[in-house]
């Protein structure tokens, strides 16, 4: 009788048999691949470079911005001198520090006098004064042969006024960079699959 029943059981079982008929890959209706893994599938996406974890909208196109940014150096001087005061300090580091965050670029220092003295002395004093701010730049990392001078003597004043107000802000050495940087959005995640533990 249990024999009886346990054929009874299979018998519906081998009716269906398993057959590699029964494994057949069906083909997707719509390519749902995602080339840049930015979310947006690339039959949709627009912008198939995404940056890896950009924030993207629904065209798979990221928030870019591109950014200018600049520093100045202004260091002034005492009359008939080219030492750098310690208050000139701050000014050389932070010139310094964007110069080694941005190491194409190259800087030209522009030394000035006042128009009290001769042409001639104005001239040698103000090239002393941007090679002072030259060294004082090498001192703080950055390499000589990204750093230039000139001295243009008392010919290009700040100030055309007479006094000591006006030859203090002529006794100057200047120099500017400019530089652009692009950034991109990042997504916000959770956690952060490199790190996960066992």
């Amino acid at each position: 009788m249990k024999i009886w029943m346990m054929l009874a059981l299979l018998l519906p079982l081998t009716a269906c048999s398993l057959t590699s008929e029964s494994f057949k890959e069906t083909p997707a209706a719509y390519d749902l691949t995602d080339q840049d893994r930015d979310g947006v599938i690339t039959a949709r996406d627009n912008c198939l470079d995404s940056v890896a974890n950009a924030e993207v909208d629904n065209d798979g196109c990221g928030d870019a911005s591109t950014v200018t940014l600049n520093q100045d150096i202004i260091v002034l001087f005492a009359h008939d001198s080219a030492v750098i005061s310690a208050q000139y300090q701050s000014e050389i580091s932070h010139m310094a520090n964007f110069m080694n965050d941005n190491p194409k670029l190259k800087l030209l220092l522009e030394g000035h006098a006042s128009q009290v003295g001769t042409q001639e002395y104005n001239l040698a004093l103000s090239k002393r004064r941007a090679e002072a701010v030259k060294n004082a730049l090498i001192k703080a990392g950055v390499s000589e042969a990204r750093l230039e001078v000139i001295g243009y003597g008392s010919t290009q004043p700040v100030l055309m006024a007479a006094g000591e107000n006006a030859a203090a802000a002529n006794r100057r050495v200047v120099g500017a960079l400019a530089t652009q940087q692009h950034s991109v959005g990042l997504r916000w995640n959770v956690y952060d699959m490199g790190q996960t533990k066992d």
